[in-house]
């Protein structure tokens, strides 16, 4: 009979992989051609490549986009070079639209071929999509991803980069308000970078002295301001006094004709970052010593330098300074007012016309901050949604891309599948019958062991009901048991030490406990008691039996019964020996009537859920009901 089920079995099997072998054959043999589209390389492609996109962009980014697009066609540049400089053509345009742009492209590369199997182009995608996230001030976000960067540059045992990076992760965890740990965060970074004369380690611990600057300045530390930034100052002397100590052939280390430029871009921060410190701790002296330093760098000198001290010098009372400053900005902006530097043009003009008494045009301008504010908050939620829809876009594409690859995978096996199918057929039926031989023996003796195990303790309690009760009553643990409920007696002790109840407690159905009860008692007796009533009773048959149940029957307090199950037992719960009594009275009836389905066990032996009924069984017992059941036939 076995043999015949596991045939039918077999059978049914073979079948199926015939018709998976078939489906495979006949599966689409179209190939895409992934992401291109219909672009046609353009004339003079061969021109095209990374470095003049990159010249295109300063002028024209949408050029530099077609640039990148006939520069991949002709094979100037991969497909992953060419999503990168995509990135970072988005990253640079100021505008959180393409900020989603860069980081859609960067978080598609993650899950790239290209990318998985090398870490360093991990390293690029990580780093784009970690400054892009930054430049949108998703700094939740940033966190991410500059977490996994910082791992993988430790994994690869760049140690510099990982340091650089967490300097980034300090940053983030200040903006999102984690303040204590992101300032520790960063203080490592320092301590761990401090003294090393390589160029690569000044230059990390530059970055992150300029981030505890800037985040310092934003959470209104400006004593802690100062020491950084002089820092900075004192390393930069040291390099510009001598380079050659510093040469490591990095490829962050600059030419010595970019030397000086780099040397005057860090210069100009840390003087900003003194003379931004000072005037708000009231220091104008200072504030203005370090401001005319700046005033002399490329940084005070271009307008975007200038744009970002304009705070310090409406600080300073330089009013007529910021608002010609405000006017150059306003003017570059031309009609692209909806943005953050003109919501900080329209505050900062509020606060002077505040500040010299001018009421009305400072209201003008306060009123039209707010309208802007709510504008800009507005448009941020709308870039989120914008972002997640396209998010969810790009991973339908992903899973079309998917999709059609299978189906290319498909056709290039079916070959194989056809001529090895017959082989794996008979292979594939006598590890079947192998198995099935198997797993029907290991059934019929585990479901024997589990027989066993329950008669042997059926035989256990009945021996031990024969020893405890010697027919006068007195049950384990010293309980005499009336027809009305039952009182406590002590062992070796003739006399009860209270009354079982009263007549009216007889009369109304119900048994108590004594008030009165005897230190002698412990809890491992009484939990013997309870356990034999239960189950002498066959409480636990009952689906709606609970403690509840037994504190009505008994008269025990809750924490009494509780004390007995927690200190007197293996059971810490009366739910676990209700639980057990339940699954041996379950087997003992598949025993003893074999006519019974396992519905009927169930429902017999008190569980509600068949389910919770399956789940328990198989945990306890080590297969399921019907497993057992079937190994019983």
């Amino acid at each position: 009979m076995r043999f015949q089920i596991a045939m039918k079995n077999l059978i049914i099997i073979v079948g199926l992989l015939v018709v998976l072998a078939f489906s495979a054959c006949t599966g689409s043999n179209t190939l895409r051609d992934e992401g291109r589209g219909d672009r046609v390389a353009q004339p003079s492609d061969t021109l095209y490549t990374k470095e003049t996109a990159m010249d295109a962009f300063a002028l024209d980014p949408e050029r530099a986009l077609l640039i990148i697009d006939s520069a991949e066609i002709v094979g100037n540049l991969s497909d992953f070079g060419a999503d990168i400089l995509r990135a970072k053509v988005y990253s640079w345009t100021c505008e959180d639209m393409n900020y989603d742009s860069a980081i859609l492209i960067g978080e598609r590369l993650m899950h790239h071929d290209s990318v998985k199997s090398d870490p360093y182009r991990q390293e690029d995608v990580l780093e784009l999509l970690m400054n892009a996230c930054r430049l949108r001030k998703d700094y939740e976000q940033a966190l991410h991803w500059a977490t996994q960067l910082g791992d993988l540059y430790r994994i690869q045992g760049e140690k510099t980069e990982a340091l650089r990076t967490d300097a980034e992760i300090g940053t983030f965890l200040i903006r999102i308000g984690q303040q204590e740990e992101g300032f520790s965060k960063i203080d490592s970074v320092v301590g761990q970078l401090e003294g090393n004369r390589k160029f690569n380690e000044m230059d990390a611990l530059i970055i992150a002295l300029k981030r505890k600057a800037e985040v310092c300045i934003e959470k209104t530390r400006y004593a802690d301001v100062i020491p950084a930034a002089q820092h900075m100052l004192g390393l930069l002397d040291d390099y510009e006094q001598h380079p050659s100590d510093f040469h490591d052939g990095t490829v962050r280390e600059p030419s010595e004709t970019e030397c000086p430029e780099y040397i005057d871009f860090y210069r100009g921060k840390a003087y900003g970052y003194l003379a931004a410190a000072y005037a708000m701790l009231d220091e104008s002296a200072k504030a203005r010593e370090y401001l005319a330093l700046y005033d002399q760098t490329i940084a005070g000198q271009n307008l975007s330098g200038r744009f970002m001290i304009a705070p310090t010098l409406r600080k300073l009372g330089e009013y007529d300074r910021v608002l010609v400053i405000y006017d150059e900005v306003e003017r570059q902006l031309n009609d692209d007012t909806l943005n953050a530097n003109y919501l900080e043009i329209l505050r900062g003009r509020a606060e002077i016309y505040d500040a010299q008494d001018r009421r009305d045009e400072a209201k003008a301008y306060w009123k039209r901050y707010d309208v802007l504010n709510t504008q800009l908050t507005e448009n941020v939620l709308q870039g989120k949604a914008h972002l997640y829809a396209a998010r969810f876009h790009a991973s339908e594409q992903q899973r079309e891309i998917e999709r059609q690859r299978e189906a290319t995978h498909r056709v290039r096996m079916s070959r194989r599948v056809i001529g090895i199918i017959s082989l794996l057929v008979f292979l594939f039926a006598l590890f079947a019958l192998r198995q099935g031989y198997k797993t029907q023996k290991r059934n019929q003796i585990l479901a024997q062991q589990i027989t066993e195990a329950v008669e042997y303790k059926e035989k256990y309690k009945e021996l031990k009901r024969s020893v405890e009760d010697d027919g006068s009553g007195i049950g384990a643990g010293g309980f005499v048991v009336s027809s009305g409920g039952f009182a406590i007696r002590p062992q070796g002790d003739g006399d009860l030490k209270s009354p079982t109840r009263d007549s009216r407690m007889a009369d109304s159905g119900q048994s108590t406990l004594s008030k009165t009860q005897p230190t002698e008692l412990s809890d491992a007796d009484l939990f013997d008691y309870l356990h034999d009533f239960i189950e002498r009773e066959q409480l636990f048959l009952d689906p709606n039996f609970e403690r509840q149940t037994l504190i009505k029957l008994t008269g025990l307090s809750k924490n009494r019964i509780g004390a007995a199950f927690a200190q007197g037992s293996d059971h810490e719960r009366l739910t676990s020996l209700i639980r057990e009594m339940r699954l041996d009275y379950a087997v003992r009836l598949m025993n003893e009537q074999p006519e019974l389905s396992v519905e009927q066990v169930r429902l017999a032996s008190g569980f509600t859920s068949a389910d919770t009924f399956t789940r328990n069984f198989k945990a306890k017992y080590g297969m399921t009901p019907t497993a057992y059941r079937g190994s019983k036939g």
